[in-house]
């Protein structure tokens, strides 16, 4: 039998994590001097311990090994317990190398530029949408801002007549690329708070629609955009740029959010593009 002094020398482990284990219950002293309180531990557990280690290395928890050790799990439960271990292992190793392509991206621009980007881009994943919408394919680019304005505000007209609550506009471009003319838009409000279920059938051309949730967007905002002389353009070509540079492809339509407003000198855009990774089967 050894102390616990010795057997934490001969097993390389710190006291403090045995009398840790111990409270676990995971690996308890063979005896406790009832007198003194010395813990004595003997030979064969440290095949025991060697199994902790050995667990703990491949990334389980103390709470996880104790189900293992206590439950005395078959060789096909540990099995599938190792390979969850493992997916979420690469799912980890998968992210860290996602995150060094962004940095390394990141560095390449600033050592280009000399200067931080003007625009940050972000992945996320996109919530599902209840919207009030009207489309129309508008002749020219010149003609969107005021042609919009008429669509925005005949929904939040329809919208405020059937006491619905007006949420945040939301324009779309539904053409695959840049058009100079006959653009598929489409304004839309979000439908905060409410189902579809229980939206009053709207009549044409205005449609009461659900969008799908997307499971990952390319995002930047641009801050008073109203205010620039180029508008969005340049946010535009810059998330372009970001969603190529990064290996990804756009996979629906693009999308802006609109939050604040000039009145309150506190208009800001979201733009956002669907995107999955090159080469992905989605």
């Amino acid at each position: 039998m050894y102390r616990i002094g010795e057997f934490s020398r001969i097993a390389s482990v710190t006291i403090e994590t045995l009398r840790h284990y111990d409270a676990l219950g995971l690996l308890k002293p063979a005896q406790v001097d009832a007198a003194t309180g010395y813990r004595y531990y003997n030979a064969g557990q440290l095949q025991t311990l060697n199994q902790i280690i050995a667990l703990k290395e491949v990334g389980l928890s103390l709470e996880e090994i104790v189900r293992i050790l206590r439950d005395n799990l078959t060789l096909d439960e540990l099995r599938g317990l190792l390979k969850a271990q493992l997916t979420l292992t690469e799912s980890a190793i998968e992210a860290a190398q996602l995150r060094r392509q962004r940095l390394l991206v990141r560095l390449q621009s600033l050592e280009r530029e000399n200067m931080p980007p003007e625009y940050e881009v972000s992945l996320k994943a996109a919530e599902a949408l209840t919207v009030a919408a009207m489309r129309e394919t508008i002749p020219t680019p010149e003609q969107i801002p005021q042609r919009w304005n008429e669509l925005f505000s005949a929904i939040a007209a329809w919208m405020k007549t059937n006491g619905l609550p007006v949420g945040i506009p939301l324009p779309l471009y539904h053409d695959d690329g840049y058009r100079g003319e006959n653009i598929d838009t489409e304004c839309a409000f979000t439908i905060p708070g409410i189902g579809i279920e229980r939206v009053p059938a709207p009549a044409s051309p205005i449609v009461v629609r659900q969008m799908t949730a997307i499971p990952q967007v390319a995002t930047l905002v641009v801050a008073n955009f109203h205010q620039k002389v180029e508008g969005l353009k340049p946010a535009y070509a810059a998330l372009g740029q970001w969603v190529a540079t990064n290996g990804y492809h756009i996979t629906a339509a693009p999308r802006e959010l609109y939050y604040g407003s000039p009145q309150t000198g506190d208009f800001t855009a979201e733009i956002q593009f669907p995107v999955e990774k090159s080469g992905s089967t989605g």
